[in-house]
């Protein structure tokens, strides 16, 4: 809701578990008065004659009616640009993945071989050739 700022005073400062406050009463136009907690000596929400949008919040303390206000935030998270790895750069990173694999199922031994079922899983991978019979597998 939109309101007028009246008047700002501060109300001193306290600790809480979430660290130190700064407490402030804000009397608006209309005149409804409302108690705005900020984490800087100087606040920087509230200025007399501006005109904010605020949510206000009613809660009962000792028998006391009190209003706490917020100023509306305007924060508008972005979104992260999407990132998109070239083809030549997924194709390496198959091809590394299956490296890897070639040597945990072959072992350090052979080179040849490793490079053998290297290409066996990446061209699984990659284009969808599945090695056909015992003859094909690597393994």
């Amino acid at each position: 809701m939109k309101k007028t700022v009246k008047y700002v005073m501060s109300d001193g400062d306290f600790d809480s578990q979430y660290g130190h406050f700064y407490k402030w009463q804000i009397e608006f136009q209309d005149g409804m008065n409302a108690e705005y907690l900020s984490k800087t000596e100087t606040q920087n929400k509230f200025f007399e004659g501006q005109e904010v949008d605020v949510d206000i919040t009613t809660r009962e303390y000792n028998g006391k009616t009190i209003n706490k206000v917020k100023p509306v935030s305007t924060f508008q998270p972005g979104t992260k640009p999407s990132f998109k790895r070239s083809e030549k750069t997924e194709e390496m990173i198959v091809k590394q993945n299956a490296l890897t694999n070639a040597c945990n199922v072959i072992g350090e031994a052979d080179v040849a071989r490793i490079i053998e079922v290297a290409e066996v899983f990446s061209n699984w991978v990659l284009k969808g050739e599945k090695p056909e019979g015992s003859k094909d597998l690597p393994f």
